[in-house]
């Protein structure tokens, strides 16, 4: 019997080049029938994943000099790496939450949060 290929969701609209290879990458490898609440954390991350490109782009405009002023005239780092710090940390939790294996939904919210430490900690 020949290999089917899943069938992939239209995109949701606005979503640009990064979100769009997200979410053919999430729709190809899971399958989010079964599980609206994973189907919308997925949707939202295809989001962030844009929004996180957008601010590599702002970072890599300013160059080698990620340094503004602050308010005292003191040299401050640019308030858009830390937002793309705190986008990229969502984002890997986000993904995390949609790939645990809970067939049942059993699993208690630390239980989620262990089995994600040992991925993260076990590579």
């Amino acid at each position: 019997m020949p290999e089917t290929t899943p069938q992939i969701p239209k995109y949701p609209p606005g979503l640009r080049a990064r979100g769009k290879r997200l979410w053919n990458d999430l729709h190809t490898s899971l399958d989010f029938s079964d599980n609206p609440e994973s189907a919308m954390v997925a949707e939202q991350a295809c989001y962030l994943a844009d929004e996180i490109d957008r601010q590599r782009r702002m970072i890599r405009k300013a160059g080698a000099d990620t340094r503004v002023w602050g308010s005292q005239g003191q040299p401050v780092s640019m308030p858009e790496i830390a937002d793309l710090q705190r986008n990229q940390q969502l984002l890997l939790s986000m993904l995390k939450s949609i790939r645990v294996d809970d067939p049942d939904g059993k699993l208690t919210p630390s239980e989620i949060g262990r089995r994600g430490a040992a991925a993260k900690w076990s590579r």
